[in-house]
């Protein structure tokens, strides 16, 4: 018997770093998995890859409202109730202010953010009765300010401000939570670096600001999914905006 048999779990950004990971370990856990992702063939892959499991991939992208609208209504056709919506989708921009153009933050915005709110829109009426749960994750760099990441920053703030409020706003019947890790050790950190002459030392110090010396780990994130009475649980709290535990930045001037 898994932990979530039974359970339907929503998982965006389901063939990026950390939502591949989830994907594996909600199935794992005996859920029935819809994932969306805009990459339709790693997405593919991953489908077969948990052949055998509950999972399905669909095609999405979040910076499209007609996009997330014909995903949740994928959903709504298969499943009739959905227990966990778990948003790990999410894209970077590393760029100083005055050189970032305005469709440049508006895409950002779209899917760090606003798709958020469209997909709690639409899901959340399909919790009825559920006692739902709601993941989203934020970033520490929606919490501390960094060089050239205003962009990325602003659209992981307001994901973390909108979990709260969404928490007031849908309890007692759903909980809202937003989680802020600090850099994982994934394909996105890795491409945001990749053409620059200095990456080794971007790594190293990205190391260095962690306090367990060292980026974290999709898995660590997921993991505190699963924690007792924490957001995956019918028992757990509402409205946290949490720092994904043992490797918070630290941040000097």
């Amino acid at each position: 018997m898994g932990k979530l048999d039974g359970k339907n779990v929503i998982i965006t950004g389901a063939a990026g770093g950390m939502g591949r990971v989830a994907c594996q370990v909600f199935c794992a856990e005996g859920a029935h998995v819809p994932g969306g992702d805009l990459d339709a063939t790693a997405g593919k892959e991953l489908e077969g890859e948990l052949a055998g499991k509950k999972f399905t991939f669909t095609q999405v992208d979040l910076a499209s409202s007609d996009s997330i609208r014909a995903f949740i209504g994928t959903a709504s056709r298969h499943f009739p109730y959905v227990d966990v919506l778990y948003n790990t989708a999410g894209i970077t921009l590393g760029k100083p202010i005055l050189e970032t153009e305005e469709d440049e933050w508006d895409r950002i915005e779209r899917v760090n953010s606003r798709s958020l709110f469209l997909l709690t829109k639409g899901i959340a009426p399909m919790m009825s009765g559920r006692r739902g749960s709601i993941i989203n994750v934020s970033s520490i760099g929606g919490v501390v300010a960094f060089d050239n990441m205003a962009a990325y920053g602003a659209s992981k703030a307001a994901a973390a401000h909108f979990s709260k409020c969404a928490a007031v706003e849908l309890a007692p019947g759903i909980r809202v939570n937003a989680i802020c890790p600090g850099v994982a050790d994934t394909a996105m950190p890795r491409n945001f670096v990749k053409e620059l002459a200095n990456k080794d030392e971007i790594f190293d110090a990205w190391n260095r600001e962690h306090l367990v010396g060292r980026l974290g780990r999709p898995e660590e994130v997921v993991s505190l999914l699963f924690q007792p009475g924490y957001f995956s649980s019918s028992q757990s709290r509402s409205s946290a905006e949490t720092p994904a535990s043992g490797f918070h930045h630290t941040v000097g001037r």
